[in-house]
């Protein structure tokens, strides 16, 4: 009986001095600031370590170069894209987390005069918007050119880019 007292010190002694304050979030906050500078900017989340794993190079034809990715896609719900439709290279002008946002853009792209628009989705899931699909990269350069001249679609980066299925590369 005689420890009793000393372990309910010890508790109020342990408990006391593992109270949260705001000095102790700040040092947390700015421990993990530095952390992540120290990381180059590299975020370490799943969706950034598979964002990173998309194949990105440069798709040259002549004299001009294209940005494309390569990634393994799948075929979204209602979103006109079969397996067999989707060629080698595709034009990407849009990229969504949701699927409503990529189909109000490829609703909106089909009344603009861009009739063959698709939505895909990568394992995150991205969404992306392809308004061309194309056998050869001289038939996706014509695609690409016409989409970045239309003053009527507004790009924002990393779009527009060609997409290249993965199952392509073998």
């Amino acid at each position: 009986m005689k420890r009793l007292p000393y372990i309910i010190m010890l508790a109020v002694f342990i408990l006391a001095g593992c109270k949260t304050n705001e000095n102790n979030y700040r040092q947390a906050y700015e421990a993990a600031v530095a952390q992540r500078s120290e990381e180059s900017g590299v975020d370490s989340t799943i969706y950034t370590r598979m964002r990173n794993r998309a194949r990105t190079s440069d798709l040259v034809v002549g004299n001009d170069s294209l940005p494309m990715r390569a990634e393994y896609i799948g075929y979204t719900e209602d979103g006109g894209a079969t397996r067999e439709t989707v060629k080698k290279y595709n034009v990407v002008v849009g990229q969504f987390k949701q699927v409503f946002n990529a189909r109000q853009m490829r609703k909106r792209l089909i009344t603009s005069g861009y009739d063959s628009t698709f939505i895909v989705h990568t394992r995150e899931p991205l969404y992306y918007v392809v308004t061309a699909t194309c056998s050869t990269p001289e038939e996706a350069l014509a695609a690409f050119k016409k989409v970045k001249s239309d003053k009527n679609l507004v790009l924002r980066s990393p779009v527009p880019f060609i997409l290249r299925p993965a199952h392509f590369r073998r």
